[in-house]
């Protein structure tokens, strides 16, 4: 053994020490249904101890929340849980003050829902609106290649197409699709490539592509519905239009 590896074995182990999860309820001892809901509040109070680690920070810290509207919703009309509305109020207690030691990115579908005290808090914000018709037109010639026109092209691959033109075709869809998320439009390009390889013999043609657009269409607005019936609509109706299926010759 040498000089250096008893120093470098009291380093390894002082990092796996401080590195260990502690426990928030290390010595409390309560009735176990109490101790169950206050240790998650404990939790999710430790957790924000972040912020502190980007005090010592010389590089400083970036937090990136997605989806944040599911934790840090109002507090005076949604009926949260004991432990969520901890987590909430130890983020705004943490978050109160400006900081050159840390930013904070929230990402929502539903910035709406953000309690109020959240929303003071943001300085910018940045609308990330739905893909016009330009946009959609990219799109669904983008996932057409991705998931339709490269898994055709693999070897060995099934999966065969139809003859027709496929910008042209891409463009039609596209146009039906006014309401849709890039999300969406990927998912139906993969329903498209899905439905062909289940199909008899794995061939992609305008009918098929039709019929999950129809189905997509349908999908979509149900989703709408639903949107409208918890008020997270602005009152505005969405038309759609539903797609007439190709004649075969």
């Amino acid at each position: 053994m040498t000089i250096l590896e008893p120093i470098q074995l009291a380093k390894k182990v002082y990092e796996r020490v401080r590195m260990q999860t502690t426990d928030p309820m290390e010595g409390v001892i309560l009735d176990p249904r109490v101790e169950t809901r206050v240790r998650d509040i404990a939790i999710a109070t430790k957790n924000t101890k972040m912020f502190d680690w980007a005090g010592t920070s010389r590089k400083g810290l970036l937090l990136f929340v997605d989806e944040a509207d599911a934790f840090l919703r109002k507090r005076s009309k949604e009926r949260i849980s004991e432990d969520l509305r901890a987590s909430l109020n130890a983020f705004l207690y943490r978050t109160g003050e400006q900081s050159k030691k840390f930013m904070l990115v929230l990402a929502s579908n539903q910035p709406e829902q953000f309690d109020w005290a959240i929303n003071d808090r943001l300085d910018e914000m940045v609308g990330f609106t739905l893909p016009g018709t330009v946009e959609r037109e990219r799109l669904v010639r983008h996932y057409f290649d991705e998931y339709v026109l490269k898994a055709a092209a693999k070897k060995g691959s099934r999966l065969r197409l139809g003859n027709f033109d496929y910008g042209q075709k891409c463009n039609e869809i596209a146009a039906m699709l006014g309401s849709f998320s890039g999300r969406e439009i990927a998912k139906l390009a993969v329903a498209w490539q899905a439905t062909a390889y289940a199909s008899a013999d794995g061939t992609v043609t305008e009918a098929l592509m039709y019929e999950k657009v129809k189905q997509a269409l349908a999908s979509h607005g149900k989703k709408v519905d639903w949107r409208k019936d918890e008020h997270f609509e602005s009152g505005e109706t969405e038309e759609i239009s539903l797609p007439q299926k190709p004649k075969t010759a």
